[in-house]
């Protein structure tokens, strides 16, 4: 059934079941419960499958999702579960897998440079193999997590969310403070709200074909993260899995000359996929199918009063280039922090308000990346296209936000949506930049610092902020962790040492009387290089907290 909504009051339903209800089980869903649990929300998901993904789906994950697991605390798990994908970095271009090869190129080239940058890495998974992963976390860390549950309706009003809620025993009601739609891009939250989309639209489509088959006689030594199939009885993708046991093949139709998906029936997928393996004798089974639109498509608002959109609800971006998956997790990451301030009445409602200003540039400017890369691989770029394509390090790293939950500073010019994470500085508005510090000894790694509270990293002469911190926390009822950081190996208790002496410069050349705040999801809110502030760094503080909380 597609929900239908209604803005009307609805009578003695002032008490939540549970500050956030999120529709949709998937990639998003599963990640936005992980972040708002690890925050302490109390949040049910509704999913209306009985399970997590039976489809591999997305694949690829750049190190700033790895970078955002790694506060969740699943990196570690994910990476061994992607350990058999390790040596599968190859893009390539083949008449089939026993053919011959067109081109060969290694994805993120340059990848084992960027240890200056993250302590991360690419990753590549299947979500259906990543998703249970997300699920276990959210359950272990409190989240209300309802497989086999459908949103029915809901009905919106000013200080909150009534759902109807269908199961297997009937119908009940629910009752949120948010609910946040992470229901695909056929969103029935999204279209219930009528919110008109921008873009190019759809612009291809495609069904992904899951198949079994032993790939290790045609593969050999080879191991390939994504190849380009092209022969006189197939053109697609195909992604192999780390077993060489099988994996998924995309093709695409138009039903505009007549074709539908009925006729992907499993004897064709089997032909389709025997021919993009191109060895003769090798058995082929087909697990499941799945259709999808190649799409550049984003909704003209993700904040819709109390109901707020996320992943392929908000924004559906082209494949190519792998952005769409790490865009939607970035998505519920941005956004749960935000909530849990307002939920626990530390901040006003404005700072979810932030979400939209902060998350949807970002959503148009990666998905115009998505079509960019499509006219570059496909050959049809033109100069200025190509020119215009960014490294997928920019893309998903480098991004700069600007909203009332940043400070900046008097008299700089904004930057681009994104820029080179390697020319950044540590900007408000922009990804606390990677420094490895030491700890009584024992090295930590600054992305390690954040991830919860609020952090303000002050220099060596800084001792002022590290008051003003405790003072702005008491008076506003803020989580705020300060922390100097020293030059050289000395320091004493509670603080961090700069061995290398890397970090004032990383952060824009704060001085030893800088500091730096941080937000809850890494990035910078504001900073003061260590120009003199007449001793009001209490009253500094206080009234930059305020601002980014929404509190006036």
């Amino acid at each position: 059934m597609t929900p239908s909504s209604s803005h009307a009051p609805v009578p003695n339903v002032s008490v939540p079941n549970a500050p956030v209800l999120i529709v949709g089980g998937s990639l998003v869903g599963l990640s936005t419960a992980l972040f708002l649990a690890r925050h302490g929300v109390r949040c049910t998901l509704v999913e209306r499958h009985p399970g997590t993904s039976i489809h591999p789906r997305a694949v690829g994950y750049y190190p700033r999702t790895g970078e955002l697991l790694r506060q969740a605390g699943i990196e570690d798990a994910a990476v061994r579960e992607a350990a058999g994908f390790a040596t599968h970095r190859t893009r390539a271009g083949v008449t089939s897998l026993a053919g011959e090869v067109l081109f060969s190129k290694e994805e993120l080239e340059g990848g084992d440079e960027l240890g200056d940058l993250t302590p991360s890495r690419l990753l590549l998974l299947p979500q259906d193999r990543l998703e249970p992963l997300l699920r276990d976390r959210a359950v272990e860390l409190g989240a209300d997590l309802r497989f086999g549950t459908e949103l029915l309706s809901f009905a919106e009003d000013p200080d909150g969310v009534t759902a109807v809620l269908g199961d297997g025993a009937g119908t009940s009601t629910f009752r949120s403070s948010y609910l946040v739609a992470c229901d695909g891009p056929r969103s029935t939250v999204r279209e219930a709200l009528k919110v008109p989309r921008q873009g190019r639209g759809v612009l291809s489509r495609h069904v992904s074909i899951a198949f079994g088959a032993d790939l290790r006689p045609v593969l050999g030594e080879r191991r390939y993260s994504v190849v380009h199939v092209k022969n006189p009885q197939v053109t697609g993708i195909l992604v192999h899995d780390d077993t060489l046991s099988g994996g998924t093949l995309i093709v695409g139709y138009r039903p505009e000359d007549g074709e539908s998906l009925e006729d992907f029936t499993d004897a064709r997928c089997a032909e389709l996929v025997g021919a993009a393996i191109g060895a003769p004798g090798v058995e082929v089974t087909i697990r499941s199918r799945f259709p999808w639109d190649m799409a550049e498509q984003v909704a003209e608002g993700f904040v819709h009063g109390r109901v707020l959109l996320a992943g392929d609800a908000a924004h559906v971006v082209p494949p190519t280039g792998g952005y769409g998956a790490n865009t939607g997790i970035a998505d519920a990451h941005n956004l749960a922090w935000k909530l849990a301030l307002v939920v626990d009445g530390v901040a006003a409602a404005g700072l979810v308000e932030t979400y939209d200003a902060e998350r949807r540039p970002v959503a148009v400017y990666t998905a115009g990346q998505g079509s960019l890369q499509l006219a570059v691989r496909s050959g049809t770029a033109t100069p200025e296209q190509q020119a215009a394509a960014a490294d997928a390090v920019t893309v998903t790293t480098g991004q700069a936000y600007r909203s009332a939950a940043v400070v900046g500073e008097p008299g700089s010019a904004d930057l681009p949506v994104a820029s080179d994470p390697r020319v950044l500085r540590g900007e408000p508005g922009t990804r606390a930049p990677y420094v490895e510090l030491s700890r009584g000894g024992e090295p930590v790694s600054t992305l390690d610092l954040f991830g919860r509270d609020f952090v303000l990293l002050v220099g060596e002469r800084g001792r002022e902020w590290m008051s003003a911190a405790v003072a702005a926390s008491a008076e506003l009822g803020v989580k705020l962790a300060a922390r100097r950081v020293v030059p050289g190996t000395g320091g004493g208790a509670g603080t961090l040492s700069d061995p290398d002496g890397r970090w004032s410069e990383r952060y824009g050349g704060v001085r030893p009387e800088g500091a730096v705040l941080v937000r809850p999801d890494g990035v910078v809110a504001w900073r003061s290089t260590g120009a003199d502030t007449d001793g009001e760094e209490t009253a500094t503080l206080t009234a930059v907290l305020r601002r980014v909380l929404a509190r006036g």
